[in-house]
């Protein structure tokens, strides 16, 4: 038995070391090949990193729709791509470029479906086409996310923007359906429930679906301003089309309080003009006969001064003249010496 025992073990043994012999080259030549493939893919992960970050640091970067483009034709097939794309939409909309905007979501929906973005574009492809009036094919949007994408953060909200369509339609009995199935789809959403009943106490208050125009201000008149004590009044008059200041006189009925009249400057006191000054009278030269004596000479009248009269301030009354003083007489010469007769 000993010997049997022995035999059975070398047989396994010897087979062992024999396939070993046979396929050691193919062996190796396998394990060369994993290597080989194992450090393909790990140098096509790196490059495939790089290429993602560097799509990503373009779409970082970039600002217009022609930014967006160059980043989808440089990097297909990216995240960095697909999210530019999104971008491109959401700045022609901008633009107002309504179908260029609505293409390109419809573009990214079909090219990226299985990107975790795609859910939420199909919404704002709804909610676009509905503000353009496509509320058909916005419909058929809104219900393919509630039935395909329940699960979605998505699909209330798809839920809720359905019923706002049918009931803006004037359906609403359809509309308080899809309000009402809020609950039962999502039971785990209680702000969308909230949402949905808000909705439906609206329907039976029977409130308006769209905004009407406010009614329009009263017109307030205008008050004139209150006058200052002490300033003029300014009216503007308007004649033969034209507009023009006027300043009322104080004593008008819309003017303002008259100013308070300064008191009167005292004139000032009149001066009593020089004396005038006596001329001198030359004795006459003696003569061989005496001479009648030359009458005296009279000196002219004094002129009488005339007072300055004062400044008078606007809208003050002058004052009274103040007479002047009367003038001095005028000193009458002394009479000239009388001649005395020449001794013979």
């Amino acid at each position: 038995m000993s010997q049997l025992d022995s035999t059975s073990q070398e047989l396994p043994a010897t087979g062992m070391e024999k396939f070993m012999e046979d396929n050691s080259r193919k062996l190796v030549w396998l394990f060369i090949i994993a290597v080989v493939a194992l450090c393909a893919y790990a140098f096509l992960q790196h490059q495939n990193t790089l290429k993602a970050n560097e799509a990503a640091e373009a779409f970082t970067g970039a600002k217009t729709v022609e930014d967006c483009d160059l980043v989808i034709s440089r990097y297909p097939g990216t995240m960095a791509a697909a999210n530019a794309l999104l971008l491109k939409a959401d700045l022609l909309w901008d633009q107002n470029k309504k179908s260029s905007a609505v293409e390109a979501l419809k573009e990214f929906t079909t090219k990226d479906a299985s990107n975790p973005l795609a859910v939420f574009a199909l919404l704002g492809l709804g909610t676009k086409l509905d503000a353009m009036g496509e509320s058909k094919e916005a419909q058929a949007i809104f219900e393919r996310i509630t039935s395909e994408f329940s699960s979605s953060e998505a699909a209330p909200l798809a839920q809720v923007r359905l019923g706002d369509l049918l009931w803006a339609q004037g359906k609403a009995d359809e509309a308080k359906k899809a309000y009402e199935e809020i609950a039962v789809k999502f039971p785990d959403m209680p702000g969308f429930q909230v949402i949905g009943q808000n909705r439906l106490d609206w329907i039976t208050a029977t409130l308006p679906t769209k905004e009407v125009d406010a009614p329009p201000a009263p017109k307030v008149e205008s008050k004139p301003a209150a006058a200052v004590p002490g300033m003029p009044n300014f009216k503007l008059n308007v004649g033969d089309g034209a507009v023009g200041a006027t300043l009322l006189p104080s004593g008008s009925p819309a003017a303002t309080p008259a100013m308070t009249t300064p008191a009167t400057t005292p004139a000032p006191a009149a001066t009593a003009p020089p004396a005038p000054v006596t001329p001198s009278v030359t004795p006459a030269p003696a003569a061989s006969k005496p001479a009648t004596a030359p009458a005296p000479a009279t000196p002219p009248a004094a002129p009488v001064p005339t007072a300055p009269a004062p400044a008078t301030p606007p809208a003050t009354p002058a004052p009274a003249a103040t007479t002047p003083a009367a003038a001095p007489a005028p000193v009458s010469p002394p009479a000239a010496p009388t001649p005395e007769a020449p001794k013979p």
